[in-house]
């Protein structure tokens, strides 16, 4: 069996130091006490550890950014990808593009990349499974989160948006048209935008007096028309079923259209659907969809932007960025009621 390479978080722990410290002393940053400087050598010995930093690379190796992608299947990505891919072009960077799906959860799959293959930096739209896999990739790879972002890191840089403020915003308006019931359809908890987009959606309900009904929200483990389709008829075949819906993708607000449509109830008289995102699925639909429209074109492009910086200047400090997002009203939601602020 092929022996595992030695990886910084082996000799933190032999040195007895974090892995922050090991990077400063791989890239002489920072002022080490002479003490802790020999523990870690003496631990890079003993382990027989090379460390591999960009500045390391050749010129003509150092031109490629990795961005990891949880899946291709969610249309969301590709006008991100298009930002991160115009953003590379323009500055004579290349990009390769990476799905993790579930299969990178651990410090040692990410370096077991950096190792492989001759990369500058990475954009990260993957959700962090542990906050430590990021510190430890963040110092060894100039890194930028795009979309997902770690919430309680601030060590590495990122682009996204405010989901809760979006999500009270849906919310909001389905409530000035006089829906009371309203249904939320959402992913897997595991990312960032669900978590938060969910607590927009509870946080409104609750401040205006609204009822919660576990069996008006929906958790699906994909971005996947089908499986939403199904799981949002059961919703709105209860004998007590929603009069409207937040749906944290458009692809499952079109879903939750058909699923109206399919069981003979007219959208929005009957239900009102709110999509997120505005990819071009949300007008293919009858009636149109109402959704959060967020400029995910410029999400990618600030992110490799961000990157850039960063695989230039590893000083630069880490930023981060929240832009705005729009409602976009179409045919699927009724008209605020008169006299109603929103």
């Amino acid at each position: 069996m092929k022996k595992q390479k030695p990886t910084i978080q082996d000799v933190a722990d032999m040195a007895e130091v974090s892995i922050a410290t090991v990077s400063r002393i791989i890239n002489n940053k920072g002022n080490i006490k002479p003490h802790t400087l020999e523990r870690v050598q003496m631990a890079m010995r003993e382990l027989n550890f090379t460390p591999k930093t960009s500045s390391m690379l050749s010129e003509s190796e150092n031109r490629t950014i990795l961005v990891c992608v949880p899946n291709l299947d969610n249309p969301f990505y590709s006008p991100v990808l298009n930002g991160i891919h115009r953003c590379a072009h323009n500055t004579n960077y290349h990009i390769l593009i990476l799905e993790t799906q579930d299969r990178y959860t651990r410090s040692e799959d990410f370096e077991e990349l950096i190792r492989n293959n001759p990369i500058a930096g990475m954009v990260i739209l993957s959700s962090m499974p542990q906050q430590k896999i990021l510190e430890n990739l963040s110092f060894r790879c100039p890194t930028v989160m795009c979309s997902e972002y770690a919430e309680n890191y601030d060590q590495v840089s990122y682009v996204s948006i405010d989901d809760s403020a979006a999500s009270k915003k849906a919310v909001e308006y389905l409530i000035s048209t006089g829906c009371e019931k309203i249904g939320l359809v959402n992913t897997n908890l595991s990312f960032k935008y669900a978590r938060h987009r969910e607590k927009g959606y509870l946080q409104t309900l609750r401040q205006r007096g609204l009822p919660v009904n576990p069996d008006w929200i929906i958790h699906l483990s994909t971005t996947d028309y089908t499986l939403a389709f199904s799981n949002i008829t059961h919703m709105l075949s209860l004998k007590d079923r929603p009069d409207a819906i937040f749906a944290t993708s458009d692809v499952y607000g079109v879903a939750a259209i058909n699923a109206a449509h399919e069981l003979g109830l007219r959208v929005p008289e009957d239900v009102s659907v709110i999509g997120f995102d505005n990819i071009d699925l949300s007008i293919m639909c009858v009636p149109t969809l109402t959704t959060i429209e967020q400029p995910c074109f410029q999400i990618g492009y600030q992110s490799c932007e961000l990157l850039i910086e960063k695989i230039t200047n590893h000083t630069t400090p880490s930023k981060q960025i929240l832009l705005n997002t729009e409602l976009i009203v179409r045919n699927s939601t009724l008209l605020p009621k008169r006299g109603n602020p929103n």
